[in-house]
């Protein structure tokens, strides 16, 4: 009967660390590329997909989305890990808060990787960001484990491995630790406290009782007063939307005001995206237009410099442009870096009229 007795418990106590230590990462959808909406939560076993042509899920478009993944990352091994990113488009990795991998940006399908020392039997936070912008949404997940064999290789980068559900949880697994640090023979030990303790608080008087002391409200409240803004956050995205309904016509130069970039650099950011869409779509309905990008800055730094600073950033706008489908001898580009100002230069409120984007369109016909 003890025998018995301590099975029962050992399967009792498997169940609640099962439940406890739920395998895999939580992701959170939101549409939009920057986290705008939060429409639904999942667990997701790993990081493996592909969605070109399709939606991640029910309720989200196959474009302008981003998701969020978080949980707990087990360590099988003691030494320098190497992670390997495949996506379409942005990505961003931390492992116990090291930044490791970093690429917030447009990408056509490419990789991207970075290292960490991590200890065997630990668990370390792990956050991974994405967006994807129009169409072809993918993200691959790999790593190269320090105890890895050199044949273990996956069809994109030749080294690495897809990381499965069994690294991944919610909360550090115990049963994980005690499978690889301690013999079968002693998990027993702690299960007779566990289940001796539940099996004597059950009356139903006692609960009662204790219920007002663990009943501090404030916790419940905090709750819903945390979700409450995450709901009502849309409300100021839809009064963005009008913005995007610019009308393009031939003939016209029009300065591209929610096309940016990151500072001293020709990153295109992804909000930039919502705009060139627009423009992609004007282009295709009109497929006799000619398109001229020209990039500006201030005059701030070296002239020489900014001149080929815009010249890069027009270029990534006709590159975007042709991803999406615009014919290349279409497209044409110059950098005038500070030599055509809009505004004084005084100020930096002025001087960020001046780093801009204009465009001009033509009719092939004229």
């Amino acid at each position: 009967m003890k025998s018995l007795t301590k099975f029962s418990g050992l399967f009792l106590w498997l169940i609640v660390v099962s439940a406890w230590a739920q395998q895999g990462l939580k992701g959170e959808y939101y549409t939009g590329t920057n986290f705008e909406r939060k429409m639904f939560t999942r667990m997701d076993p790993q990081l493996n997909y592909n969605w070109r042509g399709r939606s991640p899920a029910p309720g989200l478009s196959e474009s302008y989305y981003s998701i969020r993944w978080t949980g707990k990352l087990l360590a099988p091994a003691s030494g320098v890990y190497r992670f390997y990113a495949k996506v379409d488009d942005g990505i961003r990795i931390w492992v116990g808060n090291k930044l490791v991998v970093k690429s917030w940006q447009l990408n056509d399908s490419k990789d991207f990787s970075g290292r960490v020392i991590l200890e065997e039997g630990k668990f370390y936070d792990l956050r991974i960001d994405y967006f994807n912008d129009m169409l072809e949404g993918e993200i691959y997940l790999y790593w190269q484990r320090p105890d890895a064999k050199k044949t273990s290789l996956n069809p994109f980068n030749q080294t690495g491995e897809l990381i499965t559900t069994n690294y991944f949880f919610q909360k550090p697994s115990p049963a994980r630790v005690s499978l690889i640090k301690t013999p079968p023979s002693s998990v027993p030990k702690p299960v007779v406290p566990v289940v001796s303790t539940p099996v004597k608080v059950v009356p139903p008087k006692q609960i009662a009782r204790i219920t007002p002391k663990p009943t501090p409200s404030p916790p419940s409240t905090k709750a819903v007063t945390t979700s409450t803004p995450i709901i009502a956050a849309p409300s100021p995205g839809p009064t963005a939307a009008p913005e995007p309904a610019r009308v393009f016509e031939s003939g016209a130069t029009l300065v591209l005001h929610n096309v940016q970039f990151e500072q001293s650099s020709y990153i295109l950011l992804p909000e930039s995206s919502t705009e060139l869409d627009q423009l992609v779509i004007a282009l295709k309905k009109n497929p006799l237009w000619q398109i001229m990008i020209a990039g500006h800055t201030d005059n701030v730094g070296d002239s020489r410099l900014n001149v080929a600073l815009s010249e890069n950033r027009a270029k990534v706008v006709a590159a975007y442009l042709r991803r999406r489908g615009v014919a290349d001898n279409r497209i044409s580009t110059s950098g005038y870096g500070g030599t055509h100002p809009i505004a004084d230069n005084s100020t930096e409120v002025e001087r960020s009229k001046n780093r801009r984007v204009e465009i001009t369109l033509t009719d092939e016909k004229n």
